[in-house]
């Protein structure tokens, strides 16, 4: 039986004895019962929450490791492919041919502006505009804590489960 399924049995359960539909001498003993039954539960599925915790910060620890990994093998690449490129240039080579690579410049343009801040300056017809709206929640609640009324925005308390 699921915990889910429990806590109806004690809730159905709760609304008999109510209803005077159970002897008194059953309602501890079946209470105790449902009780411990769904301690049990609870516990079991307490430890599966924490361990499925554990398993998630392992895989993002692997995620960090495998991410710097990633970073290290692609800045080696590209500083491989300044090496390769700065040597061919020295030696005057456009193009080398083999049985397993072809390796050869093409052209590309690139823009390049000097000073940013002087352009955006200058050139403001050009630059883009972008207009990015955040809400300070921190801000709002030590205000609606303090008493400030704020239309739109209400403290709200929530009951989070703790497992430890």
């Amino acid at each position: 039986m699921t915990i889910y399924e429990l806590a109806g049995q004690y809730e159905d359960f709760a609304r008999m004895v109510e209803d005077g539909d159970i002897p008194d001498e059953a309602i501890a003993d079946t209470f105790s019962l449902l009780d411990a039954e769904f301690d049990d539960k609870a516990d079991a599925l307490a430890c599966i929450i924490k361990e499925l915790a554990a398993e998630a910060e392992a895989i993002k620890q692997q995620e960090t490791a495998l991410k710097e990994r990633r970073q290290r093998k692609e800045s080696r690449g590209e500083y491989l492919r300044g090496l390769l490129g700065e040597s061919m240039k020295r030696l005057d080579k456009t193009k080398i041919e083999t049985s397993r690579n072809v390796i050869s410049f093409r052209k590309s343009t690139a823009l390049v502006i000097a000073d940013e801040d002087d352009f955006k300056a200058q050139h403001r017809d050009l630059c883009q505009v972008e207009e990015v709206v955040k809400i300070p929640k921190k801000d709002i609640t030590d205000r609606l804590k303090a008493g400030e009324e704020i239309s739109g925005a209400a403290l709200e308390t929530r009951q989070n489960l703790q497992i430890r």
